[in-house]
This record gives C-alpha cells, sequence and structure tokens, in this order.
C-alpha cells in the first residue's frame, strides 16, 4: 500500500480526489488523502483553505513533506499564478504551454529543496479544462444540444482542452461562466464524474502524465 497526500487549490480540486482520483489511484493500490491550501486558523482550531499564494502553498507543503511513509503532489491551476509563485513569470511567457507547466512544475520541486517523495503538478491551464474533455457531455448534462457544438468549436480552435489559454475572458473557468446555464465548479463535480477519468486521460497529456506517475506509485519497482 502506498499513501499520497494531495494538496488541492480548493473546494472543487478536493472533491476531485475525494470523489475521483482517489477511488481510481485504490485499483493500483495507492490511497489518496486530500488537503486544502491552508489560508488560515480560526481560534477554534478549525482551518479555512483555499488558493495559490506561494507563502501559503509552501507552509501547507511542510507538513505533508514531513510524513516520511507518504507521497505528496500538488493540484494546482497554472492560471491566476500570482507573480511570487516560484517560476510564474517565466512560465507565463514560455514557448508553448507544455513548456511553460514543465518549466513551474521544477521550480515548485527546486523552491522546495526536491524531496524525493514529491510529485508537482499543475493542471494546465487549470482544473476546469477538464471539463472540455467530452463537449457532448456538458451539453447531455445541462440539457443544451448548443452547448456540445461550442465546447467543441473551443477545443478544435485552441488544439485541445489544454490549450485552451491565459487569456482573462478566455481561461477555461470563464468560458464555462458564459455558456448561461449557471456552472459552478463545485456543484458541477457530478458532470466531471460522467465525464470520467479515461476520457479526461484521453483528451489531455499533461494530466495522463501525471495519472500515470501517480497509479505507479502502486508498483515498488516503479517508486
Amino acid at each position: 500500500m502506498t499513501r499520497l497526500l494531495v494538496l488541492a487549490e480548493g473546494d472543487s480540486e478536493e472533491l476531485f480526489v475525494k470523489r475521483m482520483l482517489a477511488p481510481h489511484l485504490a485499483s493500483h493500490s495507492v490511497y489518496a488523502t486530500p488537503t486544502l491550501v491552508e489560508t488560515r486558523r480560526l481560534a477554534d482550531g478549525r482551518k479555512l483553505g483555499g488558493g495559490n499564494r506561494w507563502p501559503r502553498v509552501r507552509d501547507s507543503l511542510k507538513p505533508l513533506l514531513a510524513d516520511s511513509d507518504a507521497w505528496v503532489t500538488t493540484l494546482l491551476d497554472f492560471y491566476g499564478l500570482p507573480d511570487d509563485f516560484p517560476g510564474a513569470i517565466p512560465a507565463r511567457t514560455a514557448r508553448t504551454p507544455d513548456a511553460g507547466v514543465a518549466l513551474l512544475e521544477q521550480q515548485l520541486a527546486a523552491a522546495i529543496e526536491h524531496p524525493p517523495r514529491f510529485i508537482p503538478f499543475f493542471a494546465l491551464h487549470e482544473f476546469e479544462a477538464w471539463y472540455f474533455s467530452a463537449p457532448e457531455k456538458v451539453g447531455e448534462h445541462f440539457d443544451h444540444a448548443e452547448l456540445e457544438s461550442r465546447l467543441a468549436q473551443v477545443v478544435r480552435t485552441c488544439g485541445g482542452p489544454e490549450q485552451i489559454n491565459h487569456g482573462a475572458d478566455t481561461h477555461p473557468s470563464a468560458r464555462l461562466h458564459t455558456l448561461g446555464v449557471g456552472f459552478r465548479k463545485t456543484r458541477e463535480i457530478s458532470l466531471l464524474e460522467k465525464i470520467g477519468i479515461p476520457t479526461i486521460r484521453n483528451a489531455c497529456p499533461h494530466f495522463a502524465q501525471w495519472l500515470s506517475r501517480l497509479e505507479a506509485l502502486g508498483t515498488p519497482s516503479s517508486r
């Protein structure tokens, strides 16, 4: 059995880990537990979470990395990273989005001194891109046939869900919110479940690479 601690940027990412990623990885003998980036602690000891500010991400990673019996990964968005995040500025101006996210993951690992059990990951360009993996499922979910063609056109134009870009009005979640169907990502986790991990994997190469790395943790010779 391999334990995996997942530092998640927000509530939707945490739900994804609990309801989709953890059950999938369990079949590979990898047992995933999500933790939200901690923003502040209340007087009664409860933690409030969510966000991507570098000091908060760094401080939230420390106790996870201190667990010598567990692997640690991140589920953070490439889009919207503040300038103080390691590698954020050069990553945004990299030759391609894939080169940018690779640089970002390298810089994150370097910033915390390359712990051996750490697998940095940023969704390209953000978590909501995965909803574009199956435009037909989005249309069915909202009972709105036109949505399928609209989303499919975006995917074709951009070259894939993970290539939907950084623009303030054109990043994945902005596009979803303009559909006029009241999209809320915490509520629509059921839609992502309908789409399913195999479909996301087929449509999103960067996600697929990360997932394969996590699955391999269940095989001792692959760690």
